[in-house]
């Protein structure tokens, strides 16, 4: 009888095991930060600069800037209402040195995030107007080229010692469940050939 099914079987199981074996480590390696700062990456840490956190009133506006230092590059940028609560919301309107306009945007979320490529090295502008009815606090984050963000390249940064484990983790899981009903199907049609074979002996 052939053994290709009890075979992707155990090393579907091993894949499982190998899963939740990770997972429980990091778990435990968290401990009590578990849901807090120390598990999960904070939106600053996200990004390789943060402004200064600014309170506005309801119409107030101010303008964040940040000096590029390449060009042709991705410019990762975020707004950040740190204390956000429902019916909070913002514009921002970018625009270079000479104030062409590089983008108007109208958000009601916590963090909004975009991009664009820096088409040479300049001081950008963000004027954040608060279009809500209450008080809030803002903060900007920047990061040239987030391929190279520190939130990547540090081994000991929440994203790279928690959030990327755990999601190779979600994948050899989902990757076992299938191995072994795969396995199992497998198993099901030897046994049914070698059945037949052995009737015709």
């Amino acid at each position: 009888m052939k053994k290709r099914g009890p075979v992707v079987i155990v090393i579907g199981a091993g894949l499982v095991f190998a899963a939740f074996l990770v997972s429980y480590s990091i778990m435990e390696r968290a401990g009590s930060s578990l849901g807090g700062n120390g598990f999960f990456p904070s939106p600053e840490s996200m990004f390789d600069k943060v402004s200064e956190k600014v309170a506005l009133q309801p119409g107030d506006t101010y303008e964040f800037s940040h000096t590029t230092s390449t060009s042709q590059v991705p410019l990762m940028w975020g707004l950040y209402i740190t204390d956000y609560r429902e019916g909070d919301a913002a514009s921002v309107r970018i625009t270079d040195m000479l104030g062409d306009r590089i983008g108007t945007y109208n958000e009601s979320d916590p963090i909004f995030i975009k991009s664009f490529v820096i088409p040479k090295v300049d001081t950008y502008t963000f004027k954040v107007r608060n279009t809500g009815s209450q008080s809030m606090q803002a903060e900007m984050l920047f990061t040239e080229d987030p391929a190279k963000s520190k939130a990547l390249t540090d081994p000991n940064s929440p994203f790279n010692r928690n959030i990327v484990p755990l999601a190779a983790a979600g994948f050899m899981l989902v990757f076992g469940i299938i191995a072994m009903i795969a396995g199992a199907v497998l198993a099901v049609m030897d046994w049914r050939k070698s059945r037949n074979q052995s009737s015709y002996v």
